[in-house]
């Protein structure tokens, strides 16, 4: 069977047990959850200047994330911008990152 893991908030320490109460969202260079709420807390608090202002697993990161991958694969197709495709790769993996490591346990 298959052992369920546990998530920790970046800023209480709390376990995170529902998936609507996490946030996961970028600290720097790190990937961190938190609580709905410990999120917003943060975002008032002086650490804003590392913490990303929008989470990687809300609607608009999803948006956002498939928006980047179309244009990454169309811009394939022009000798010259073949290397920024890369770039959609990059939110594409950063987005599956957050859900590997953090939502599929819940």
């Amino acid at each position: 069977m298959k052992e369920k893991k546990t998530i920790y908030c970046q800023r209480c320490v709390g376990e995170i047990t529902d998936k609507d109460d996490l946030v996961v969202t970028n600290n720097f260079l790190y990937i961190v959850p938190y609580h709905e709420e410990c999120f917003s807390k943060e975002l008032k608090g002086l650490s804003t200047i590392f913490i990303g202002n929008s989470p990687i697993n809300g609607t608009m990161s999803n948006v956002s994330t498939v928006l980047a991958v179309i244009i990454g694969i169309g811009v394939l197709f022009i000798s010259e911008l073949r290397y920024i495709s890369v770039i959609s790769l990059l939110f594409l993996c950063v987005r599956f990152y957050s859900w590997f490591q953090y939502e599929r346990h819940l």
